[in-house]
């Protein structure tokens, strides 16, 4: 208890001391506790060793002595405060560790939530308390792990029905949606030009301006309806292709619909990007995944010896890339689900990146994420799998990823709004996907629908047509820039064609005919099978009837699927149906189940309903959902494929944020100063003197005879006074090039080799070899330059070994300055020829 010091790891502690280097942290002796508000039995003591770590770090980093390498605990909690659990009510294993002490008698359910005021307690009690118990609790922005509890949430439950319990306390346009809100008005103050309303990270929220829209359509008869785009968000430019007359010539590249459009071309079974699934990291060689018939376990068979080799190590993760070398190697097909054939090329272009899952509800630990290999098909199962695949390993014997995974299987996020239509009070937004727990479905698949009574086995399915997300009882006050929320309640349906395998419930029996087998059902065509259904193989599970009408839709709730409905074909492989060639003739007939998995995805909703620490607790049996902006944020993940995403992204700033909307905007065509960006980039910069002569003749220079006289120059006066002649010359009736009479003038170092006074100048040349341009005119005498004599070769030679006195044979080459030529010697089109000498 908080009364024992802790200053030596204690020998039942799981974690300090037994991996790293630790140091204990003495606490300042502040409390505010009363022991008095302990609970009584059945609570019990319980480990408070992850307070001491979690409580350490945070209050080690606000003093800034972390070390990179050094792991800090606390000796204690302070005075008082004691952590206690509670089992849940009925046999289910779960317990909950709540820390009790607090002077109003009420508990902490999580360390974040204490954490604010052990901080204020270690700060010798100075200021307020923000605590969510201390009554000065500020709400953040985005704040995670805390549900928004109303009597008006719901989700929709079964088709027909618009109300129902909802989960979500994720900032996503689903979670947002429901919720209380204050009715005191609010006044907006906005710079021009400005967007109309902004999300937490400044980005223009296209949904609040889709409100506003709505709003001002209020009495009319035709609403709104509008394509979803987001151009001043970064995130939605950088994975679409989009052009308006307001952007010019932008390339950008739908990078969603190419993942869309090639899972629309691929077998329903093959993994997607972002599903859970359960992976075999080492598979035995030439052997196969199969199921004893005897103890109805699934090991590894040898038919060369013909007997089975054991289990395989399953753990949990994440499908982070999919195979991109089909063009060679050819698409995923039935013979990957137990073999490995023939490839082109490597795993790491040719197979599945599948990462270890990380516990959603540990914040800090995201380590196993970099536990990865690229793997074939017939190492993966879905983690729907997980009860058939586990049978026969004992629970002790897991790897922790597999309940890490189990984790999310209530987790829901949309995949691409695309579309927005509403009519006040009341409007939709459509989607291209979803993701249900570990599978990713979208519009085209066709999905297993749950039994309708509670016992009874699956025989219906959707073919998926629309995802939408409904926004009911649309207020004003929703439509304010700064509500949370979207409408009063929220919740997410599939609309399309509904086929049942269950003759008795076709559309044109009558109640009373639901017992009878002479009924006038009409199954569907295998030709209409072949065309709506995308699953190759959909005849295999039996007769299909319809649900409905041709010409109407059917519509249910996300609670209601249990997953994809995958390719007969494959249902037989997994279940051991087609495992052996000699059954196979007897095997033929045997129909592929709808309901194979419906257990293990029961059971795990209910598991991860009780353990994922994000949901509020509930009784036993029962299922909440989580929803979340993102799958990232559904799973709670660090990295994916080795960058970070979400949260954890360090590059989400606030400066870079508003560099990349600057960067939107030039590129939306927008006019806007560019001292901001300059600035950005030279303000850390000195200002630099240039101490050299510029270029070019000074001002009031004046050239007489071939001479340049510089103000301040001896002769300079004489010389803007006049009293030295200039010579004239022969008149001609063309005008001489300005730009070959400034190449005339001489230098500087001209004019220090050549004498300063004309009367003692030395003329080069004669006046019969100048040219008739130059020739004197009366008594003015032009002094003519004398040509140098031509040097030999053998002149120049013995001058230049004169000059400098060469070592040896490499040291000629070593001053010579770098001449940029655009070569491909170095890099960047330098040709170095020292490099030559390596």
């Amino acid at each position: 208890m908080s009364g024992k010091h802790a200053s030596r790891p204690d020998p039942s502690w799981e974690i300090i001391g037994r991996k790293g280097q630790w140091q204990v942290l003495p606490i300042q002796p502040y409390s505010d506790a009363d022991q008095r508000t302990w609970p009584p039995k059945p609570y019990r003591p319980s480990s408070e060793e992850r307070h001491l770590i979690t409580l350490a770090k945070a209050w080690s980093e606000k003093m800034g002595i972390q070390r990179t390498g050094l792991n800090y605990y606390l000796d204690h909690l302070p005075r008082g405060y004691a952590v206690f659990e509670i089992d849940q009510n009925g046999k289910t294993g779960v317990t909950y560790k709540r820390l009790f002490g607090h002077w109003s008698g009420k508990y902490y359910d999580s360390i974040l939530r204490f954490q604010p005021h052990f901080l204020w307690l270690m700060s010798g009690r100075q200021g307020i308390c923000e605590c969510i118990l201390c009554g000065s609790y500020k709400a953040e922005p985005i704040k995670r792990r805390i549900r928004i509890h109303s009597e008006n949430q719901l989700l929709v439950p079964r088709e027909n029905q618009l109300e129902s319990e909802s989960s979500s306390r994720s900032t996503s346009i689903a979670g947002r949606a429901t919720g209380s809100f204050s009715n005191r008005p609010q006044r907006h103050i906005k710079a021009a030009g400005a967007p109309y309303a902004q999300d937490a990270e400044g980005t223009e929220d296209v949904f609040k301006d889709q409100l506003r829209r709505l709003e001002a359509s209020k009495g009319g008869t035709t609403g709104i309806e509008d394509d979803v785009r987001e151009p001043n968000s970064i995130d939605w430019r950088a994975e679409h292709s989009w052009t308006t007359q307001n952007v010019q010539d932008w390339a950008g590249i739908d990078h969603v619909q190419r993942s869309l459009t090639l899972i629309e071309h691929q077998h329903a079974f093959v993994p997607r990007v972002g599903e859970l699934v359960l992976f075999c990291p080492i598979f035995l060689h030439e052997h196969y995944l199969m199921l004893d018939e005897k103890t109805q376990e699934y090991k590894f068979y040898s038919f060369t010896q013909k007997c089975f080799h054991g289990f395989p190590t399953w753990r949990g993760g994440v499908i982070t890339a999919v195979p991109s070398a089909i063009a060679t190697d050819g698409p995923i097909d039935f013979p990957d689900i137990q073999d490995l054939p023939s490839k082109q090329n490597n795993l790491n272009t040719g197979g599945f990146r599948v990462e270890t899952f990380p516990d959603p509800n540990d914040e800090e630990d995201k380590t196993m994420s970099k536990q990865y290999r690229y793997l074939p098909l017939r190492n993966i199962r879905p983690l729907s799998h997980w009860q058939m695949l586990l049978r026969g390993t004992p629970r002790n014997q897991w790897h922790p990823s597999i309940e890490h995974a189990l984790t999310c299987m209530t987790s829901i996020s949309l995949l691409e709004k695309w579309y927005f239509k509403g009519d006040w009070p009341y409007a939709t937004i459509r989607c291209k996907g979803i993701y249900i727990g570990p599978e990713l479905i979208t519009v085209g698949d066709a999905v297993r629908i749950a039994p309708r009574e509670k016992g009874k086995g699956c025989t219906d399915v959707l073919v998926v047509e629309s995802i939408r997300l409904h926004l009911d009882d649309i207020k004003a006050e929703h439509v304010a820039p700064d509500s949370p929320l979207l409408s009063t309640r929220s919740y997410i349906t599939l609309v399309g064609k509904g086929y049942t395998i269950d003759q008795s419930r076709h559309h044109q029996l009558k109640p009373e005919d639901a017992s009878s087998q002479s009924g006038g059902a009409e199954a569907v065509s295998q030709d209409e099978i072949k065309t709506v259904f995308r699953p190759v193989g959909s005849a295999l599970y039996g007769p299909w009837y319809r649900l409905h009408e041709a010409h109407q839709r059917y519509e249910i709730s996300h609670d209601q699927i249990l997953g994809r409905l995958c390719e007969g074909a494959a249902v037989q492989l997994w279940t051991g149906l087609l495992q052996h060639k000699s059954a196979k003739s007897k095997t033929s007939g045997i129909k592929p189940s709808l309901d194979y998995d419906l257990k293990g995805i029961e059971d795990g909703r209910v598991y991860s309903t009780q353990v994922d620490e994000r949901l509020g607790e509930v009784d036993v049996g029962s299922v909440l959902w989580y929803w979340a902006d993102t799958r990232a944020e559904a799973l709670d993940i660090q990295t994916i494929n080795g960058l970070e995403v979400g949260k954890y992204d360090t590059t989400r700033d606030k400066d870079t944020l508003e560099l990349w909307r600057t960067h939107l905007k030039i590129l939306n065509g927008q006019q806007l100063s560019l001292d901001p960006i300059a600035s950005r980039y030279t303000s850390n910069f000195p200002d630099f003197e240039v101490n050299e002569s510029k270029r070019g003749r000074p001002t009031g220079s004046k050239v007489i005879n071939g001479k340049l006289y510089r103000p301040g120059d001896p002769g300079y006066e004489d010389a803007i006074a006049g009293a030295i002649p200039e010579p004239q010359t022969t008149p001609i009736k063309r005008k001489g090039s300005q730009l070959a009479g400034a190449a005339l003038v001489s230098t500087d170092e001209e004019d220090e080799e050549r004498e300063t006074s004309v009367t003692e100048a030395e003329y080069w040349y004669d006046a019969a070899d100048a040219p008739a341009v130059v020739q004197t005119i009366e008594e003015v005498e032009r002094p003519v330059l004398k040509q140098k004599k031509q040097k030999t070769k053998a002149q120049i030679m013995a001058r230049a070994v004169e000059d400098e006195e060469i070592s040896d044979d490499e040291d000629w080459y070593r001053h010579i300055p770098l001449a940029r030529g655009g070569t491909e010697e170095t890099e960047g089109g330098d040709y170095d020829p020292r490099a030559d000498a390596d």
